[in-house]
């Protein structure tokens, strides 16, 4: 999520948690926020290599995505994937996904 800006960033994360008491409360608010406001499909670069990523539907208590690539699907968790333009609409969400690990201290 390199050369977002850091405080877009953080507003996003405090919106999505503005309500939350503790971890499990911070991660479902952010949750929804990806889920209602992020366009899928959107293009991304996993391991270099351009793919386009969707909603994983049962994930836990992680954000995973799911790409495609021969045939094949793979889920990716969110901090591992690189957003390239044109970023898709809700992207600071994905974007606060790991800074709301690091806050949190996972």
């Amino acid at each position: 999520m390199d050369g977002l800006d850091r405080v877009e960033v953080r507003a996003a994360l405090e919106e999505a948690t503005v309500d939350a008491y503790d971890e499990y409360e911070q991660y479902t608010g952010l949750l929804t926020m990806v889920q209602d406001q992020v366009v899928f499909p959107f293009r991304a670069r996993v391991l270099g290599e351009e793919v386009e990523m969707e909603w994983a539907e049962d994930d836990e208590f992680r954000l995973d995505l799911v790409c495609e690539r021969g045939g094949k699907q793979h889920r990716i968790e969110a901090r591992s994937v690189e957003l390239i333009p044109p970023l898709p609409d809700g992207h600071l969400y994905l974007a606060a996904y790991p800074a709301s690990k690091r806050t949190a201290g996972g």
